[in-house]
């Protein structure tokens, strides 16, 4: 039998819990445990499949579980295995810190973000970019050009992300967070005083964790910032340069009719900001359910070789 309650209890945590607490309650008593005894920490449903498995036994006295150490044993595997699942966790989190060219390409970033404040540095910046993005502009209308650049970026962007952070790892700390915080109320319930404390002690370090997780995800950000800012400058540039200039002033488009580019609509905000940001959320958007729709045809491919 402990074989095959071992595979039970390790496939089905809420049959672990009320397992574990009505041995608890039981060992505290008599040896014995009735619905009432534990109503308050186990639900009807799991009490009835308790019974249904036979891991728990009638008497005249009340009920008796069956096979106490092997319940025991196979609770405290779990956790075992819980807890070393957590540990290797820690591990793949350690890897994920920031390296010299991680910390390299943060300050650069900062200082392109400075540039926006010096003219100097942005002119130097915007001319520079407009070697390789003048012949698009050329190519282009100004508002086919911005929006052509929001795409590109919001491309390399989330390329970056993918490559750079696997998954949420802010979204699956907290998941560890909550079955830590179940794990805990359920060893609260059932008393055991050791598990409580192993338990707060593991939930001050996923804490701890979550703040690295906003740390790595802040990581793919910095590099596609080495991209996205250069081409803000540029397109800055492009609007207040006096030979360039005369290209962006004004627009015909459907709808809107004549647009004047650097119109300020909001504040600060010009006319193709909001434009290029427009671009930049329908494109992400865009992005995301194509991934959405392609990512497990590719994954199915790449399990297949």
């Amino acid at each position: 039998m402990d074989e095959t309650l071992r595979e039970r209890l390790d496939g089905d945590d809420a049959l672990a819990d009320a397992a574990a607490v009505v041995l608890d309650r039981a060992e505290s008593g008599d040896g014995t445990v009735s619905w009432p005894d534990v109503s308050g920490a186990v639900p009807a449903e799991q009490w009835g499949r308790l019974l249904e498995s036979e891991l728990l036994v009638a008497t005249d006295a009340g009920f008796v579980v069956e096979d106490p150490d092997a319940v025991r044993a196979a609770v405290g595997e779990r956790d075992d295995a819980e807890f070393a699942g957590d540990a290797e966790t820690d591990d793949d989190a350690d890897a994920g810190r920031w390296s010299a060219a991680d910390k390299l390409a943060g300050v650069a970033a900062l200082g392109l973000m400075a540039s926006y404040q010096i003219p100097v540095a942005r002119d130097t910046i915007g001319s520079t970019a407009d070697i390789f993005l003048g012949p698009v502009e050329a190519a282009l209308p100004f508002g086919a050009t911005v929006a052509l650049l929001a795409l590109a970026t919001t491309v390399v962007s989330t390329t970056l992300r993918r490559r750079l952070m696997d998954g949420n790892p802010q979204e699956a700390a907290q998941e560890r967070l909550e079955t830590v915080k179940e794990r805990l109320d359920a060893a609260r319930e059932r008393g055991d005083d050791e598990a409580v404390e192993r338990l707060q002690s593991r939930q001050q370090e996923l804490m701890m964790e979550q703040l690295g997780a906003m740390k790595r995800m802040v990581r793919p950000m910095v590099y596609a910032m080495l991209v996205t800012i250069p081409v803000f400058l540029w397109i800055t540039w492009l609007t207040v340069n006096p030979v360039a200039a005369i290209t962006p002033a004004a627009q015909v488009l459907p709808i809107a009719g004549r647009v004047v580019w650097t119109a300020k609509l909001v504040g600060p905000l010009q006319v193709w900001t909001v434009w290029y940001i427009a671009w930049s959320i329908v494109s992400n958007v865009a992005g995301k359910r194509v991934a959405k729709k392609v990512g497990p045809a590719v994954a199915d491919y790449r399990s297949a070789f």
